[in-house]
């Protein structure tokens, strides 16, 4: 067992199964600098080599996980540089690089917020964001103006964004401005409602809903979706944390009241996020059963997400990682992917049925040499699955 072990570790390291993740700046790092200087945002930096072997396995197996990508899309400006080639190397004159990878996180002056040398694991890489995050607190630039009076609307509307970052509550400073009936225009109410918005369950919420156009204006119709869709999941969370199940159907209506074109799927996204953090899984997994029958096919991805969050969630027990195996059987049945093959052998040995597993990885073999595709570790695999 302690041979199949290794070789399903060695996999997790080098297989995916998304194709999304982190979204990098093309320009050169002084223009991402500048970026951040004006978006009042941190830069991430990957300072890295072609050569080198940690770089290579966080650029396939954990930059391109869609956590990371969530999490360092929305607050961060993202920057590779390979730092033998021409920026890089200019790059390096400023901030030395002794080995790679080096992960730099500067703010819009171009000072380290945070550095760190070597390889990162998917959540050790969050974590230090979110630290970055904590440790560029610039709330305390606004404060003192605030305090003293100073209602601009520059000012109060950065200042929100600066308490919305780090994740310090900004509703009272948002409905103290508001309230005070300020001489903006309905672009400027609707931008900054749009950044004030933090649940569902809000008078915030419902005037955000009647500036609608002009808070997609300010931005686009994807941040109006994506703040919507925050809000409302702020509001589930509450209902579990009040242990107060309206708010859930607070939360769903408002989503409703956005007029937002995917209501239909989001109710079921509800109802999977309300099981999931009350610990439901006979719910859960009924909702869930619904939710990729009826989603699933246009979404590949659906399939692993769910499957992770039987596995983190609820820990595969129960009939959890039965329902995780018959989910992996449906993800090859919609796309027999190397990488989904090894994600559903994966699944069958930790449910220790090697059986089904050797039986998957030949199929796999048959597959995948048929299209020119790499076979060496279904190979391996099933040396040892021969061994049983």
């Amino acid at each position: 067992m302690k041979r199949i072990s290794a070789l399903i570790f060695s996999f997790l390291l080098t297989g995916t199964i998304y194709s999304q993740g982190i979204e990098f700046f093309q320009g050169t790092w002084k223009e991402a600098v500048e970026i951040a200087k004006q978006e009042n945002k941190i830069v991430f930096v990957d300072s890295y080599a072609t050569w080198c072997g940690p770089c290579k396995i966080m650029a396939k197996n954990v930059f391109t996980k869609p956590e990371v990508g969530e999490f360092f899309n929305k607050n961060f400006i993202n920057l590779k540089l390979d730092m033998e080639k021409s920026d890089g190397m200019t790059f390096g004159q400023k901030y030395p690089v002794s080995a790679y990878p080096t992960l730099f996180f500067l703010d819009g002056k171009g000072n380290i917020v945070k550095k760190i040398t070597g390889g990162q694991s998917v959540e050790r890489l969050l974590e230090l964001a979110r630290t970055a995050i904590k440790s560029h607190d610039t709330t305390g630039d606004f404060e003192v103006d605030y305090q003293a009076g100073n209602r601009d609307y520059d000012l109060v509307y950065n200042y929100i964004i600066a308490l919305n970052r780090i994740g310090k509550p900004s509703l009272k400073i948002s409905n103290e401005y508001l309230n005070s009936n300020p001489d903006i225009s309905p672009e400027q109410k609707g931008a900054f409602l749009l950044e004030a918005l933090v649940d569902a369950d809000s008078k915030i919420f419902d005037e955000l809903i009647n500036f609608k156009s002009e808070a997609i204006k300010s931005n686009n119709e994807e941040v109006f979706k994506d703040k919507v869709r925050r809000a409302a999941f702020k509001t589930i969370k509450k209902a579990v944390d009040f242990e107060y199940k309206d708010l859930l159907s607070v939360a769903i209506e408002k989503y409703k009241l956005a007029g937002l074109d995917d209501y239909d799927k989001f109710v079921l996204e509800a109802h999977l996020e309300y099981y999931k953090l009350y610990g439901s899984y006979p719910e859960w997994k009924q909702t869930s059963q619904k939710f990729l029958k009826k989603y699933g096919k246009k979404e590949n991805a659906l399939y692993a997400y769910h499957i992770a969050i039987l596995r983190n969630s609820f820990n595969f027990e129960n009939d959890a990682l039965d329902y995780a195996c018959q989910i992996g059987k449906e993800m090859i049945k919609r796309s027999d992917t190397g990488s989904n093959y090894s994600y559903y052998i994966q699944l069958l040995v930790t449910a220790k049925n090697y059986e089904e597993a050797l039986k998957i990885t030949n199929e796999a073999i048959k597959k995948l040499e048929s299209r020119g595709e790499d076979i060496s570790f279904y190979n391996r695999m099933k040396e040892h699955l021969n061994s049983f």
